[in-house]
């Protein structure tokens, strides 16, 4: 009994050993070929996204970068020295051309000026009588052309009176938008001392520069379209002006564009990336970059055919943002694909995803 005992023991241990030595080892295989199932993919496929080719328009397009800047801008100053009177302007608001900005004590040459008025009535009486008097030869020519004289000397020392006088009066040289002040009332002014400043900003000028091999392609006259930060929508200049020289440092021709800016969104001073087209070819095949597989001596891609990806060999042109021209070993209608390229072989089965297929 003890005998048949121990060896029933002994048969259920063996057969628990052969089960823990066994089973998982099935299990891994069963898992192995469950994993080679799904990088084969349903029926052995893999999976891809894919477009058909077809013509369409290609531009040439210049990109650069640029600062837009005033189209007029200046520190509002004085060119007589005095003591500030008043400010008539509130910091960082638009001011038209002839706006008055700031005034000068005048007071000094006010009192001047109606002196001579002053003068001037005395002498031009003095000139009446002397002019009736040469007529009934009472008196010499020299006597009245020396009255006549000081008439002219004190009516020039009137013009540079009013012409002082008008200049104690700052005014705004153009429509614009002025800036934080300087000075204050009672602050004495020198000749050349910044007031204020005083920036046109409707027009803005976009200035950048560009290779010199571009000078050939008449940029002038030229749409630009430029992006500046904060703003997700395009703007449009137009080039007016080409510097008429090339700057040896950097080889680069400088531009100048014009943005008409009514709105004031853009300030003076902020970065723009732009383009320009610079030319426009039509019927051009275009496969997505993505989709490109360079190669020392050429380019290639897969493309469908029969159910499977087939590699081929293709000559490439220009290229855009997102996409590359292809000049030579493609035609119209063929299907690219443009997913899963490390994965391809050239006849491997692929399955097309996506809208269309």
């Amino acid at each position: 009994m003890k005998k048949s005992l121990k060896r029933s023991l002994s048969a259920g241990l063996l057969l628990i050993l052969i089960a823990v030595l066994v089973l998982p080892r099935l299990a891994w295989f069963s898992s192995k070929d469950s994993s080679n199932a799904v990088v084969q993919g349903g029926g052995g496929a893999l999976p891809v996204s894919a477009v058909i080719v077809q013509p369409d328009t290609m531009d040439n397009v210049l990109k650069a970068a640029g600062t837009l800047v005033a189209s007029e801008e200046l520190f509002v100053t004085t060119e007589i020295s005095g003591m500030v009177r008043s400010i008539h302007f509130d910091e960082g608001t638009r001011v038209k051309q002839g706006d008055l900005l700031v005034s000068i004590d005048d007071a000094e040459l006010q009192a001047q000026r109606d002196k001579a008025i002053h003068q001037k009535e005395l002498i031009s009486q003095t000139l009446e009588r002397q002019r009736v008097l040469l007529e009934k030869e009472a008196i010499s020519r020299e006597a009245f052309d020396k009255v006549q004289t000081d008439m002219l000397v004190i009516e020039s020392e009137l013009t540079l009176l009013n012409t002082r006088i008008s200049k104690m009066q700052i005014r705004a040289p153009f429509d614009g938008v002025i800036g934080f002040r300087g000075v204050s009332p009672g602050t004495y002014l020198q000749p050349g001392q910044p007031i204020a400043r005083l920036v046109k900003a409707s027009p803005l000028r976009l200035e950048f520069s560009v290779p010199e091999r571009y000078q050939s392609d008449r940029l002038q006259g030229r749409q630009v379209v430029f992006n500046v930060a904060g703003y997700s929508e395009d703007f449009y200049a137009e080039v007016y002006a080409i510097e008429p020289s090339v700057d040896e440092r950097t080889r680069s021709l400088m531009l100048r564009a014009l943005y008409p800016n009514k709105d004031y969104r853009l300030l003076p001073g902020m970065f723009a990336d732009l383009r320009i087209i610079i030319s426009r070819d039509f019927d051009v095949l275009q496969v997505p970059s993505e989709a490109i597989i360079p190669q020392m001596d050429g380019d290639q891609l897969y493309v469908y055919l029969g159910g499977k990806a087939e590699l081929i060999n293709v000559r490439t042109g220009r290229r855009s943002e997102k996409t590359v021209a292809v000049t030579e070993g493609l035609a119209a209608g063929d299907t690219v694909i443009t997913s899963g390229i490390l994965q391809l072989r050239s006849g491997m089965p692929v399955s097309l995803q996506g809208a269309g297929f």
